[in-house]
């Protein structure tokens, strides 16, 4: 990529922060014209399609890239963030695989176990979500784990027994303690 490709990209990304999608896309058009063989390009031109809901367009935007790039994380992120919010779960659960085997993180472990959660595949969810916490103990986790076990309850699927992590355990107990507060304060 020549200097000049890369103040364009970085324009266009600049646009697509400030949810200027046309004017994103154009940029990344420009790029296009000259060198159609960028795949950082084709991803972000994808983003600015999904970002006009040009939900086709975006998928083809990121194949694109993933021909000329077929380990490019950020848009396989993106190639299963748009199937899965089109409801096509099986096919972003295979994205999702493969984001996984060539090195994805914490955040997509999270991100496959809301496709397998919504799959009704609820004892891998749970296995996902422990894995991603393992790696990123944040509360929202916490949560998920607990709506992934209520809905297995609710389906009389049998909850493996797994403790959080110490830091987990007593953030969670501080934070139902000034919830209790809070409630007690609005009751007066």
């Amino acid at each position: 990529m020549n200097n000049k490709e890369k103040v364009l990209l970085h324009k266009g990304i600049d646009k697509v922060k400030q949810k200027k999608f046309e004017e994103a896309l154009e940029t990344f058009e420009q790029v296009l014209a000259m060198n159609q063989e960028i795949p950082e390009i084709w991803n972000n031109h994808g983003v600015a399609l999904y970002g006009l809901r040009r939900f086709e367009e975006a998928m083809q935007s990121y194949d694109r890239c993933l021909d000329i790039d077929p380990d490019n994380l950020d848009a396989l992120r993106n190639k299963g963030f748009l199937l899965r919010n089109q409801k096509r779960l099986e096919e972003a659960l295979v994205v999702y695989d493969s984001v996984l085997q060539k090195g994805g993180d914490a955040y997509d472990m999270e991100s496959t176990a809301a496709v397998l959660t919504a799959l009704g595949r609820l004892e891998e969810a749970l296995s996902c979500l422990y894995l991603a916490r393992e790696a990123m103990p944040l509360m929202r986790l916490e949560d998920e784990i607990e709506m992934v076990k209520n809905l297995m309850e609710q389906r009389g699927i049998p909850v493996p027994q797994e403790r959080a992590p110490p830091e987990m355990a007593l953030q969670r107990a501080i934070q139902r303690d000034l919830q209790g507060k809070s409630d007690q304060e609005e009751n007066r």
